[in-house]
This record gives structure tokens, sequence and C-alpha cells, in this order.
């Protein structure tokens, strides 16, 4: 049995649902960039009356958003709707390394999603659009952050690769043939999003000042002291310096993929893709311990940012 058809089976056996949430798939065509996009809502069960705040769950690069079913239950049992996709292109299923490299490109699937979701489904009236939070892992921590209003310098990210004191996410975009630039350095903020909760956020180091200094929304970033693939005083430590609404929580260890459930997806994943350690076998620490220490950090502060959702 081929990879790609094995992980296509052990996706759709790993992405169940606890029956107290509801949800459902959706799928949106961008014409304009040829795109499309994949995406899941859920809601609590039997949700009463009023409208209850929103989080986007935006995963990292090459993963998909079963990654954090923990994250997006956690906020879920807290009354959260919740939505999720799978960015084109460099998903498990379909990584490129045009999609691995073109990180701007993600942002602006988020928004598409978002007004999809308000527009064309039957959860939008139930969400308040006063209080849309956005979340996100590794290159979707970046994707959160861009939201906010972080803008993207190609050439920055080529000066600090080309310098001394780098780290190894240099090497996943060595191998690019091609890559359109076009809108690289576009804004992609996206007022409708009120808050930031950026795991492990990559790219910092291409990431303009100015733009992080004009950040006004509040933004948590966490990430792991011992992250194997993106280093905290490179990217998590720089957006956190420069972000002036921003609060910054360091694990003491875990990883990079601390972030990740290893379900059966990413477990089959980790035995062929053997550069990375997706399920953190190589750290020594309590991954579901940690995870679910995070999730409440996020459930703390979106209860901050946008206000507790009433339960029903």
């Amino acid at each position: 049995m081929k990879l790609t058809t094995l992980l296509a089976f052990l996706l759709i056996a790993s992405c169940g649902n606890p029956t107290r949430h509801e949800y459902s798939d959706h799928t949106l065509r961008d014409s304009l960039r040829s795109r499309t996009i994949e995406y899941r809502i859920w809601s609590p069960k039997g949700l009463g009356g009023g409208s209850r705040p929103l989080v986007i769950v935006s995963h990292g690069s090459g993963g998909e958003f079963n990654d954090h079913q923990w994250l997006i239950n956690t906020l879920l049992d807290e009354g959260y709707i919740v939505g999720a996709l799978n960015h084109p292109f460099n998903t498990t299923r379909d990584n490129t390394p045009e999609g691995i490299v073109s990180v701007w490109d993600r942002p602006a699937d988020v928004s598409l999603v978002l007004t999809d979701i308000l527009e064309n489904t039957d959860k939008g009236q139930q969400i308040d659009a006063m209080r849309i939070g956005v979340a996100g892992f590794s290159s979707g921590g970046y994707t959160a952050i861009a939201l906010a209003g972080a803008i993207f310098e190609p050439n920055l990210m080529e000066t600090y690769c080309a310098g001394s004191d780098h780290g190894p996410d240099c090497a996943l975009g060595e191998s690019v043939a091609y890559v359109n630039y076009a809108g690289a350095t576009q804004s992609y903020r996206d007022a409708r999003f009120r808050s930031v909760f950026a795991m492990a956020p990559a790219v910092g180091s291409g990431i303009t000042v100015q733009s992080l200094n004009a950040i006004e929304v509040p933004v948590f970033i966490t990430a792991s002291r011992d992250d194997e693939l993106v280093y905290p005083k490179f990217s998590a430590e720089r957006y956190a310096e420069h972000i002036p609404n921003s609060t910054m929580s360091l694990i003491p260890s875990g990883g990079h993929f601390v972030f990740l459930e290893c379900n059966a997806m990413t477990w089959i994943a980790d035995q062929f893709i053997t550069e990375f350690d997706l399920c953190g076998s190589e750290f020594s620490v309590d991954q579901d311990k940690i995870r679910a220490a995070i999730g409440e950090q996020a459930v703390a502060f979106f209860a901050n940012s946008l206000d507790k959702p009433t339960k029903s």
C-alpha cells in the first residue's frame, strides 16, 4: 500500500469526534488563487440561544487539522464554536515544496474560511462577530499572527538563513525550484480576528519588526525551550519581543511537535518521515499533560480576550 493511500485511510480512521459535539464539513473554491479549501466547523451539541465566540485553528506545515483535535475539543468543551481548515498544497496528503515556502498564502485561506462560515453555514447566525479568535501551530502560528498584521519579507528570511547562526527550519525550503512571490509582502491583517493564540510560531526571522510593533490585538505565544526545528530565539521570542500586547509562555521541554496529537495518522507518518519526531519519542515528557496545560492556557486567554461563552 502506498504511503499516501495509507495516510488517507488512517485519516478517516482517526478523525472521530465525541458525540457531545456536532460538526459539518465544507469546501470552498478560491478561483483567484486556484485553491480548493476544505474545512470543518464544530459546535457543542444543543446550543441554546444567544451568540457564541468562534476560534479558527490553522495546522502546521505538512499537517492537517486533525493534529489539533485535542485543542479543538478543549475549546468545544468550554462552549466555543470552532473551525479548522486544511491549507492547500501544505497538508499531509498534499504537501509541495512551493506550498511549504509560500506561507503568505495561509492567512488568506483563513480569512476566506471565516467569511464562508459567517455567510454560508448554519452556524453563522450563532457566532458573535465581535468575538472571533484564531489559533495556530508552527506555520499555522505564523498564520495566526499574520492575521493580526505580521508581514513576511522573503529577503529577511533569506538573510537569516544565509547567516552563520540559524536554525534547521531553513532546510525546509532548500529544494524549491520555483515560488511565486507575488503577494508575499502584503499585509493579511483581518480586523475580524480579535485575539491570537500561537504555538511554536515559525518564520519569525522573516517578519518585519515594524509590522509586529503595529499589532494591536492580544497575542499569546507558547513554545518549547528545546524546540529542535524552530528555535524560540529566532521565532517565538522574536515575535513576543516586538508585539506590544503579547504574552509568552515557554515550556521547559517537549520539542516542536509536542503541540501535535499523536493519533494513528501522525504515528504512521512518523515511521516514514524519519527526519521529524512527530510523536515526540525522543523527549521524556508527559505529552498529554503538557497539551492539557496548553489547552487551559488557551481557554483562559480566549476567555479574557473574547469573553467566556455562556454555556447552554
